[in-house]
């Protein structure tokens, strides 16, 4: 997204299992969303969840493309 070019600190992602609750640091009784959100990379929480697999670069942007089952 616009964002992740403007500042590359700044990274989309989306947790590889929508299933997850992954507690968001340091609010507690939030849960990391299903939906793609904006973390920084240098955050050593949402880091290390990169590093792991935890969180993965969202599929296609659904606002630039039409879904692919309208072909």
């Amino acid at each position: 997204a616009m964002t992740d070019a403007a500042n590359p600190l700044i990274r989309t992602v989306v947790l590889a299992n929508p299933q997850a609750t992954v507690p968001w640091p340091g609010v507690p009784g939030r849960m990391l969303p299903a939906d793609p959100f904006t973390v920084s990379v240098i955050d050593p929480f949402f880091a290390a969840l990169i590093a792991d697999g935890s969180l993965v670069p969202p599929p296609e942007p659904a606002a630039d493309k039409p879904a692919k089952t309208k072909s």
